[in-house]
């Protein structure tokens, strides 16, 4: 990138996730040191648009709306290819350089798929993660899997957020430029910072764990942790504080009422910041199965809150060892953590 020419950024997603938000305070961050951007969107995609607007950055609509199995799609739906072609004919012209924002390697496959026949050389995938769709839990899975093989092997050009991931994807294109973009968090108000705007007092008699984020055992592993909290021996309180809502969460509350009478769950749904509950708790947990580089996790390490994860994905490369259980099978897993916990309790 340099600050001669303009740089397209072409959104792909139908909705408004973590990696879109982490693009847009990207583009801020650059824009300030003087490099320009022009913005193309999903014309359905309402929330993404309004959030550009409300940060003072144009944008432009586009046709090229996200489909059910879009990897099916781009490879054997003609039109929508040749939707895909066109727009990217057109950018060309007024752009060296085409970053896609890609939430994984899916969305916006179609470009990719396309780039070559619109004769754009200069494609820029900026993609969080490479896992596996069976992994994932993604329908069609393995097919998804197969066909992502020649959609990687036909971008040159990559950005992504983790050494992890960057090491991933350079396996499955050996040819291709991958660079390291890392996520980084918004500065927390130093009232919610342990040591700097309030004091931590810990309780003798309980032990509080934060665990956020959307309640999916697919992803987040919740029930991970609370096989884990079962298994735990100590006469303290052991009290959760769920934040979030999901697919999973009647499941979750189904579980907490089996759990043993010294582990207390209470739900706050989702909020908007979770660090207003943080002031008393003791750990955070992130028992995630798969994950990028997680905003919990960065926002933790800000608060001088300690947290614990699997060592896997993105958490390798920003926590220390001592802050990582073994990842493996589900009962593995659990085992692990519930270790890692009874340590940490033992010493509270």
């Amino acid at each position: 990138m340099n600050k001669k020419e303009v740089i397209a950024v072409v959104f792909t997603a139908a909705i408004v996730g973590g990696h879109e938000l982490m693009t847009i305070a990207h583009l801020n961050k650059f824009r300030n040191k003087g490099f320009r951007f022009a913005c193309f969107v999903p014309s359905d995609n309402i929330a993404l648009k309004k959030i550009l607007t409300d940060h003072n950055i144009s944008y432009e609509n586009h046709e090229v709306l996200h489909k059910k199995f879009e990897i099916l799609h781009s490879t054997f739906n003609y039109p929508f290819r040749k939707k895909a072609k066109e727009l990217l004919v057109s950018l060309k012209g007024k752009h060296k350089t085409i970053i896609l924002v890609q939430g994984d390697i899916e969305l916006g496959s179609v470009f990719v798929n396309t780039s070559k026949a619109a004769g754009v050389k200069n494609l820029v995938s900026y993609i969080p993660y490479a896992h596996s769709f069976r992994l994932m839990g993604s329908k069609l899975g393995w097919l998804k899997d197969i066909l992502s093989k020649f959609v990687y092997k036909k971008c040159e050009n990559y950005i992504t957020i983790s050494k992890v991931f960057a090491e991933q994807i350079s396996l499955k294109n050996k040819n291709a430029k991958v660079r390291v973009l890392h996520n980084f968090s918004s500065k927390l108000p130093i009232e919610y910072i342990r040591g700097k705007g309030y004091i931590y007092k810990k309780d003798e008699n309980k032990f509080t764990i934060l665990m956020a984020g959307r309640v999916s055992f697919r992803q987040k592993g919740q029930d991970i942790l609370l096989q884990a909290l079962n298994s735990i021996s100590t006469s303290k309180e052991i009290v959760l504080k769920v934040i979030g809502d999901g697919p999973d969460l009647e499941k979750l509350k189904t579980i907490t009422e089996c759990s043993r009478n010294n582990i207390r769950v209470n739900y706050y749904g989702w909020q908007p910041n979770v660090w207003e509950y943080s002031k008393d708790v003791d750990l955070i947990t992130l028992p995630s199965r798969f994950e990028g580089v997680p905003l919990l996790m960065l926002e933790a390490k800000q608060a001088n809150i300690p947290i614990i994860a699997p060592a896997r994905d993105g958490m390798i490369d920003f926590l220390p060892p001592t802050n990582l259980y073994e990842p493996g099978s589900r009962d593995s897993e659990a085992a692990a953590l519930a270790k890692k916990i009874q340590t940490i309790i033992n010493n509270h």
